[in-house]
């Protein structure tokens, strides 16, 4: 089989889906749903229920050298059948614990807590004064 998946396509919307099942990929300009369901299959191991597909055209750009065009891209969202995964789009609970410790809005202080020989620091949330 040629190079049909070119790569999963990684973003907030994309990620909002693997919890429905549906993972989204870049795929070539000619590849069609079957050979795009045959490829996921084989690759990841999954059922395959649905494929739905994308044309996007690329946008016309202006610059100092002149006029430029971005390439046109195609993306394949693809369905699984419930209970089936793939690893590539998993994302550990621990990542977003950090993010969400890191944002600007919530305020933690770190409090050094001894329990049974074991110096650990524990995050806690500051309430805001109004």
């Amino acid at each position: 089989m040629k190079n049909i998946l070119k790569k999963p396509l990684v973003s907030e919307k994309s990620f909002s889906k693997v919890a429905m099942s549906k993972f989204t990929f870049i795929v070539n300009n000619s590849a069609s749903k079957y050979e795009i369901k045959a490829m996921v299959e084989d690759l990841f191991k999954v059922t395959v229920t649905a494929v739905n597909t994308i044309n996007i055209i690329g946008k016309v750009k202006k610059g100092k050298k002149g006029m430029g065009k971005r390439s046109d891209i195609r993306k394949a969202i693809v369905t699984l059948k419930k209970g089936d995964k793939i690893d590539l789009f998993e994302i550990e609970k621990e990542d977003k614990e950090k993010s969400k410790a890191e944002s600007p809005k919530s305020k933690t202080k770190e409090v050094k807590a001894t329990k049974e020989d074991k110096d650990t620091t524990v995050k806690v949330r500051e309430k805001s004064k109004k």
